[in-house]
């Protein structure tokens, strides 16, 4: 990997300690884009002439946009880093890892080089982030005063369909956006602070709010553009790398879609609950309400131990804990069945029909059991700040937020 700041080979993006920092990182991923980095460039410095810039290139490209980006380089503040063939593994995602990773600004912000991301936009995106003191800035093409109608009808169908997607399974991070596979945001960089991004595909966006340190989020709409030169790389290989990344996000992120695990794991209570019956009451031939007490039981007891390794595996205790864990998950568990049996009744009481009283009546036993589990049996070891989406124009936290970068030494667009 070749690393260039201003033309000169560089150790990396990494400043000395006296040298005052930019306000804002802005990094731009690029594949062959030789017919728009110059404009990219010269968008950027007409946006933000009087703010403490630098531009960091996270280059992939095969053609001479390395060698234009390195003539830029005379006039503007901008850091190359070009990665060969054989470091490209991961594509996009994990491109901007590392941009992100070498930015060196209070606020970093993600930016394509295909000029389908307004550069205009910047000044109003920073500007919302240091009014609100938001931790996540979202460019949105879905809030009102955005679009996304110059994407071709049939990637607008891919893209409402992933929003929806993503939103509904991981609604604990990404419900607050309107937007989250936007691939045009700003962050605070003490949103990254001690956290390992594992990007795969072009979803970076939803990968920060799912792994990042935040709690406010701002958005702010803008108009998807058309490509001003070279071709697109989306492919449908790109819906494959965002189920790969969907699955990875499943799997490793602990406080995530813990209802759907939830779900996952009473699916396979009823396949325990069943098959214990039988083994008891039909293959054993003991008396039926044997069989169904104890595939109760053993359904509860697989069912807190998978809960506890899965759902709540970053709240779970050990020792004598675990064992206070357990008979309280059979307490929630009985309200569940309490919550099933009364709703049932009450339902048929009034006459609606038996498979219409059977679904609500589980359905509040479920959440009966879901909510008893998330706030009794596996406590939250320490408080969380609630995620929100923070109207422009909220007062800031704290009065530090309204700091500026020094101005002496600062990097100038010139």
């Amino acid at each position: 990997m070749t690393l260039r700041n201003n033309g000169a080979f560089l150790k990396a993006v990494s400043r000395s300690s006296q040298e005052p920092k930019p306000m804002l990182s802005i990094v731009v991923p690029t594949f062959n884009e030789r017919d728009n980095v110059a404009q990219v460039v010269e968008r950027i410095g007409a946006a933000l002439s009087e703010a403490a810039v630098e531009v960091i290139f996270v280059d992939d490209s095969d053609d001479d946009t390395p060698a234009i980006i390195d003539g830029l380089a005379a006039r503007f503040p901008i850091s190359l880093l070009h990665r060969e063939p054989d470091q490209r593994s991961g594509g996009l995602g994990t491109a901007l890892a590392m941009g992100l990773e070498h930015a060196a600004g209070r606020y970093i912000c993600v930016l394509d080089g295909d000029l389908q991301h307004p550069p205009e936009k910047l000044p109003e995106l920073l500007a919302a982030a240091q009014g609100s003191d938001a931790d996540v800035v979202v460019g949105s093409r879905y809030r009102p005063g955005g679009s996304a109608r110059t994407l071709p009808w049939s990637r607008k169908v891919i893209s409402v369909a992933s929003k929806w997607i993503s939103k509904i399974l991981f609604h604990e991070k990404l419900w607050q956006t309107s937007d989250p596979g936007s691939g045009f945001f700003l962050i605070s960089r003490r949103v990254l602070r001690g956290v390992h991004l594992r990007p795969i595909g072009y979803k970076m966006l939803t990968e920060v709010l799912m792994r990042g340190r935040w709690s406010r989020l701002v958005e702010v709409p803008y108009e998807f553009q058309n490509r001003e030169a070279g071709t697109s790389k989306a492919t449908l290989r790109q819906g494959a790398l965002y189920a790969q990344h969907t699955v990875r996000l499943f799997r490793e992120v602990a406080d995530a879609a813990r209802f759907w695990k939830f779900l996952m794991v009473g699916a396979s209570g009823v396949g325990v609950n069943l098959g214990v019956l039988w083994l008891v009451a039909v293959a054993a031939g003991g008396p039926a309400w044997l069989g169904w007490a104890a595939g109760v039981e053993a359904s509860i007891v697989t069912n807190f131990l998978l809960n506890r390794s899965i759902t709540w595996r970053d709240r779970a205790e050990s020792g004598s804990k675990a064992v206070a864990e357990g008979a309280r998950y059979h307490v929630a568990s009985l309200a569940g069945v309490a919550a099933n049996a009364l709703g049932f009744a009450a339902l048929t009481a009034i006459g609606l029909p038996l498979l219409l009283a059977g679904t609500v009546g589980i359905g509040a036993g479920v959440a009966t059991n879901f909510l008893g589990a998330r706030a009794w049996v596996f406590k939250p070891r320490s408080a969380q700040p609630a995620l929100r989406l923070v109207e422009r124009g909220e007062p800031q936290r704290a009065a530090k937020s309204r700091q500026r970068c020094p101005r002496r030494g600062r990097p100038r667009w010139r």
